[in-house]
């Protein structure tokens, strides 16, 4: 008897066992491998349903984020507004025309337009772009050297149901009110 693969066990020899083990374990896969339709079919059902809950949470996430991005651009304007009167030793006057989203900041007393801004377009989508404060359809607000404008104002961005509402203190203070 060898003694390294003639040992007895309990259930025979370690040689036999070896042997019973091999004959139960499969070689190899006899059936088929993969998926079946049936089960590719209820796999793509459960992801399409997925998107399908998730679509409309993603576009008003995007939705809210151009908004405030457009927010930002805007607030940083008005504060730029400020910024070129004192730079320039001009007064400024703030304009908008809310029904195309565009304002403009020009020198008072030359009519050189410094800046203007249309929020429309194919980055930040459809905005409305409302003048709340003065109210008016045509309404001006005037920054002077000193810091200084003639009015508080408010301007409010509304895309979908995400809106954002800029207000501008007499002295330059620009906030982003949700």
């Amino acid at each position: 008897m060898n003694q390294a693969s003639d040992l007895v066990t309990l259930h025979g020899t370690l040689r036999a066992r070896k042997r019973r083990m091999l004959r139960r374990a499969p070689s190899h896969h006899h059936g088929r491998s993969g998926f079946s339709m049936i089960e590719l079919a209820l796999a793509l059902t459960i992801l399409a349903i997925m998107v399908g809950m998730g679509a409309p949470k993603f576009a008003r996430v995007m939705n809210s984020s151009r908004v405030s991005r457009s927010a930002a651009i805007l607030a940083s304007d008005m504060e730029r507004a400020f910024t070129l009167a004192a730079r320039y030793r001009r007064p400024m006057r703030i304009s908008c025309v809310c029904s195309t989203a565009t304002y403009a900041v020009a020198d008072r007393t030359g009519g050189t337009v410094r800046l203007t801004r249309r929020l429309q377009d194919k980055d930040l989508g459809y905005m409305t772009l409302t003048w709340v404060n003065p109210p008016g359809v045509g309404a001006v607000v005037d920054v002077f050297p000193s810091g200084v404008s003639t009015a508080p104002l408010q301007l409010r961005i509304t895309s979908g149901s995400s809106t954002k509402m800029i207000t501008v203190s007499t002295a330059g203070q620009v906030r982003i009110v949700p």
